[in-house]
């Protein structure tokens, strides 16, 4: 009987690293009502120097803020972030400070992002850092991340981002469809080619949908 009841209580799901870089990726998007601009750049995976140069360390997620601000380009800003998924990659972390430093150098904001609020634990996120945590089907800033004043970006690491943003940008119809946008009638639009909403390129989940209703 106790077995039967086991059996019956819903095991946690676990949260991958994928889960929380769809959720990075759902924050920091954000169309500007009545076109198809997005305010935010997103590039995964981003290495810290050119390929083929034994480069092995790698941001999870960064994303461009776009908004220049006022006066103008005074909230233009990189944000960086570490993606933890469990504690012992967290305590990983702690011991090799310099596999953050190497990207954080140049963010005007760094974030640790976790999938649960007891992966950091009082006292461990280090100075200079903000925290996301999941929170349902969103990410909270639980600890606000602090302007930084980044050092200028190199040409290697700037090619790199630019590589990783456009490999992004091909990859996020495999995890997404791409949010829909009201441009110049009420007819909705793809919020990122501007085509009549279902796009088949970036918004094939819409568009089966669509097709069997």
């Amino acid at each position: 009987m106790l077995e039967m009841f086991e059996e019956a209580i819903p095991k946690p799901v676990k949260v991958t690293e994928r889960d929380m870089l769809n959720l990075l990726a759902k924050r920091y998007t954000r169309i500007r009502e009545g076109s198809t601009a997005d305010r935010y750049v997103r590039a995964e995976h981003v290495r810290s120097m050119l390929e083929g140069f034994q480069s092995k360390r790698i941001a999870d997620f960064i994303a461009a803020d776009k908004w220049p601000g006022i006066p103008y380009g005074s909230a233009l800003a990189f944000h960086g972030h570490e993606v933890k998924v469990s504690r012992a990659d967290w305590l990983t972390e702690l011991r090799d400070p310099t596999k953050a430093e190497a990207f954080k150098r140049y963010m005007h904001h760094w974030w640790l992002v976790v999938s649960d609020a007891s992966i950091v634990k009082p006292g461990e996120l280090p100075e200079g850092w903000g925290l996301m945590v999941k929170s349902g089907g969103t990410l909270r800033a639980k600890v606000k991340a602090p302007r930084l004043e980044p050092e200028p970006m190199p040409v290697d690491f700037t090619i790199c981002l630019m590589a990783a943003a456009a490999k992004t940008a091909h990859r996020e119809p495999l995890h997404r469809d791409a949010p829909r946008a009201i441009v110049g009638s009420w007819i909705p639009k793809c919020g990122w080619c501007g085509t009549v909403s279902p796009c088949p390129i970036h918004q094939p989940r819409a568009l089966a949908e669509a097709v069997s209703s």
